[in-house]
């Protein structure tokens, strides 16, 4: 069946038809907090430059403790265009427009089928990361939608390993609610372990997400230090090329 609902993606590939496949417009709006926390042990110390110098102080004080705190908030919409399905692999141009900017940002995206995604840029938006993923053709791996069904998304390399599991809470007429649950390892000696849930409505005819959830929580620490990074985000579908009733959805 979910070969078959790929279908949804696309008609044909004739010439006749638009570069753009499909086009799906999301309202999204995100907040990342970061706070960056360095203690010292403070005291005195004697201070080997003094030695023979009388202008130097005979002791040397630990530098005060440290803390920064700021927050990122990104408010409008991404337009998620389709332009190609090939052995189920997606390809996709990402358009943000949100109101903290003076223009559009737009690039490029490739979701494999299980929902594997790579970026043409470092730094897409929290929006982005939390939607591409449920564009997978595969991303859904059952048919017959009994709450409870439980499945995982898994990603490693030689730095990360991501796994995501998403559980089907309950069904609302063509929708599924869905239970997220992220565990991410950064194996890298500067990298940060995050923890994620969510909640999203998904429609398993049309291959896509219509409106969730996410919250995401990191924290690396060190004997004198301590980074956290709080990131939620929100999104939910406004138009769509390929269905005819966005707005009844919320």
């Amino acid at each position: 069946m979910i070969a078959a609902v790929a279908l949804a993606f696309l008609a044909t590939t004739s010439a006749s038809q638009p570069a753009v496949l499909r086009e799906i417009v999301y309202k999204v709006s995100s907040v990342s907090t970061r706070a960056f926390s360095k203690e010292t042990f403070g005291g005195a110390d004697p201070n080997p430059d003094a030695v023979g110098n009388p202008n130097v102080p005979m002791v040397a004080y630990a530098p005060a403790p440290t803390s920064v705190r700021y927050a990122t908030a990104e408010d409008g919409t991404i337009v998620i265009d389709v332009l190609v399905v090939d052995q189920d692999v997606v390809s996709a141009t990402v358009t943000e427009h949100f109101a903290n900017r003076s223009e559009p940002r737009t690039y490029s995206a490739i979701v494999s089928p299980t929902g594997v995604v790579r970026f043409n840029v470092p730094n897409p938006s929290p929006c982005a990361s939390a939607l591409l993923p449920m564009f997978a053709i595969d991303f859904l791996t059952t048919n017959t939608y009994d709450p409870g069904y439980a499945w995982h998304l898994d990603f490693k390399t030689n730095a990360v390993d991501i796994d995501k599991m998403f559980t089907i809470a309950t069904l609302d007429g063509p929708f599924l609610i869905l239970d997220e649950r992220e565990t991410v390892h950064n194996s890298a000696a500067s990298g940060m372990d995050f923890l994620g849930t969510g909640k999203l409505k998904y429609k398993p005819s049309l291959l896509v997400p219509i409106s969730g959830d996410f919250e995401e929580r990191g924290m690396r620490g060190t004997m004198d230090s301590n980074d956290e990074l709080k990131t939620t985000v929100h999104f939910e579908r406004i138009s769509d090329t390929r269905d005819g009733v966005p707005s009844a959805q919320p």
